[in-house]
């Protein structure tokens, strides 16, 4: 995913979340507006805790503060029964049972808090969130409803009365609850709608969303949020011209405010960028709502109509570099590659300083196979943005597919040095950089460590990427050629057989540990089942039918072996590790000349040069002597 397309992952959905932060202990279900905190200031003081139980009393308050809530509870729990009526010490002790799941013990808690502070809001609040998330709605709205009767209807009760109602499927009753709201808290109204389009949402109402934002927007329209919810639910309706002329009416509503801010036309910010992020107006996007509109399709799979938003703009020069390096992305992702790097060379005129500018031409060079002119501009990105992980995983791709045979050298000379200086710098950086959770990015890592024969690390980032169920099989294969490698023979066979639990009917796990076994000369019965069953599933694999032939080798039965890698190579010719299996299996049938031929073969299409040199010497060894 693109770095200018991270911000829409927050607003997958048309209805954004309020920027405001439930307090962990007032956790209202499915509401966007927060609860005040429980404590009453004018009832909890931590003065009030009595000096003999104060110790436990501040070593549980100090691991509940720090989320250790198992921990706290024995402390609080011993303080709780020492003083009940110590307000402070109540409330620490509810909160751990709640946390830890004990919802009647801590409601038992409230009720003798509530019965002792009949006044408190906060506590009825508090009971009436346990209530709910004990299953007892009802409870919940007795509550809420006498904070209501008795005058205290913030914005925050409402909303909560709201959403118990709404996850009942009253939508109608939420929706007037929070229409009270409106005239009760006017300058609350911005959120008040967009809880009521939350609910809308949630009920699969949201048809209704567009009318009730015109309506929101008639009070309040110069807030953003307003504008953007209108505008990405027409977008979820499939009203695409409807959210477009939002969008547009939008950005001229908002160039307008910035424009009558300084009609002087002095150096404002809003007047350099109208959409640009200003105090006075919280929330607009970073480039237009155009612009918006577009991430919110590309995010819904939605490209085509990304497209018909961002060209355009683009062709009049109204896009701004982020938006253009994303519009890039998009037509080269989509085939159409003449406009992507028309536009991508644009890019680098207008901003030579752009480090994913380069990024993009390296990929333009590394999909047309021009590696001599991908590295270069690879390494011209890394320089310009050099923590950028995509760029770095780019470069670092590029010279493992481009450099890998000047990687693999037993003896480099001074350039393939050079390269693998490079490579292995370019990797150790890249794997400071990347998430644990890029999956694709950790499985890079783990080729371009196995390369530089860095096997435990290697190891670990396969480890990494099997998290991902899409790239597990291959990854933890990987991973046991790794340990294989690293002569750590049980873990290369623990991955296997995990493998094999996992996936018993594919038949590349069948190959891979059938052709491990047969390396170890191990279960060789086993082995040849596995890979006889691989080859039922794909009986012209050629991998497959060089497994057989290694078994058949190792079981002392040469001719059979000779049939099969033959049968291998007329299908992979050049492949040298299948070259010098058979090889190995002339020598042992007697047939010298050939299998030196076939050796030598093999070294030359990049086999393992220490090993077959040795076998080479051997054969030749024997001839002389013979001789």
């Amino acid at each position: 995913m693109p770095n200018p397309l991270k911000r829409i992952l927050l607003c997958l959905l048309f209805v954004a979340i309020l920027p405001m932060v439930l307090p962990a202990r007032s956790i209202w279900p499915g509401t966007t507006l927060a609860l005040g905190q429980v404590e009453d200031p004018d009832i909890i003081e931590d003065e009030d805790v009595p000096p003999g139980i104060a110790s436990g009393w501040i070593v549980g308050h100090q691991l509940l503060t720090e989320g250790k809530t198992a921990d706290a509870l024995p402390y609080l729990h011993m303080a709780y029964r020492a003083h009940p009526d110590v307000v402070v010490i109540a409330m620490d002790f509810q909160t751990a049972l709640a946390s830890e799941g004990y919802l009647k013990d801590a409601l038992n808690v409230m009720d003798i808090l509530v019965a002792a502070y009949p006044d408190s809001q906060s506590f009825l609040l508090r009971r009436s969130a346990l209530n709910l998330s004990s299953g007892h709605s009802g409870k919940a709205l007795d509550d809420l409803r006498t904070i209501r009767r008795r005058g205290d209807a913030s914005v925050e009760v409402l909303a909560a009365e709201a959403s118990i109602l709404a996850s009942e499927g009253k939508t109608g009753q939420a929706l007037d609850v929070l229409r009270d709201g409106l005239h009760l808290h006017p300058d609350r109204g911005r959120d008040i709608y967009l809880e009521m389009a939350r609910i809308l949402r949630q009920s699969d109402e949201a048809g209704a969303i567009p009318d009730l934002m015109d309506e929101a927007l008639v009070d309040f329209p110069d807030d953003p949020m307003l504008w953007l919810v209108k505008m990405r639910s027409l977008a979820a309706l499939s009203r695409k011209t409807e959210a477009l002329a939002v969008a547009d009416e939008a950005d001229g509503h908002f160039a307008d405010l910035a424009a009558s801010a300084d009609p002087a036309g002095q150096d404002d910010p809003l007047l350099m960028d109208p959409t640009a992020e200003s105090p006075h107006y919280p929330g607009l996007p970073a480039d237009s709502f155009a612009v918006d509109l577009a991430d919110y399709y590309a995010q819904n799979n939605r490209i085509d109509e990304a497209l018909e938003i961002l060209q355009p703009l683009s062709d009049r020069g109204e896009l701004s570099l982020t938006p253009s390096l994303w519009l890039g992305r998009l037509l080269l992702g989509t085939g159409r590659e003449s406009e992507g790097v028309e536009l991508v060379d644009r890019i680098l005129t207008q901003w030579p300083e752009a480090g994913r500018g380069w990024f993009l031409r390296g990929k333009i060079d590394e999909g047309r196979g021009d590696w001599d002119k991908a590295i270069p501009h690879y390494r011209r990105a890394v320089e310009l943005d050099p923590y950028d992980p995509e760029i770095r995983l780019g470069v670092l791709r590029a010279m493992l597919i481009a450099w890998e045979r000047d990687l693999r050298a037993k003896t480099p000379d001074a350039s393939q040095q050079e390269m693998i200086e490079e490579f292995n710098k370019n990797t150790m950086i890249a794997s400071t950089l990347v998430a644990q959770s890029d999956s694709e990015g950790q499985m890079l890592l783990g080729y371009a460590f196995r390369l530089l024969k860095d096997l435990e690390r290697a190891a670990w980032r396969f480890e990494l990427a099997a998290e991902n169920p899409d790239l597990r099989l291959t990854a933890l294969i990987q991973k046991s050629i790794c340990h294989d490698e690293n002569g750590e023979v049980a873990k290369a066979r623990y991955a296997l057989e995990t493998l094999r639990r996992e996936f018993p009917d594919d038949p590349e796990v069948a190959n891979s540990f059938g052709y491990f076994l047969a390396e170890k000369g191990q279960d060789l019965e086993l082995a040849e089942g596995m890979v006889r069953e691989a080859l039922a599933a794909d009986p012209g694999n050629g991998a497959y039918l060089d497994s057989l032939g290694w078994v058949m080798y190792r079981n002392g039965k040469y001719e059979d072996a000779f049939d099969y890698l033959i049968q291998a190579i007329n299908v992979l010719p050049d492949d040298p590790v299948i070259l010098e299996h058979l090889g190995i299996v002339l020598k042992n049938l007697g047939q010298m000349a050939e299998a030196l031929d076939v050796l030598e073969r093999a070294l030359n299409l990049g086999g393992d040069s220490e090993r077959i040199s040795s076998r080479i010497s051997e054969i030749k060894s024997a001839q002389q002597e013979k001789e």
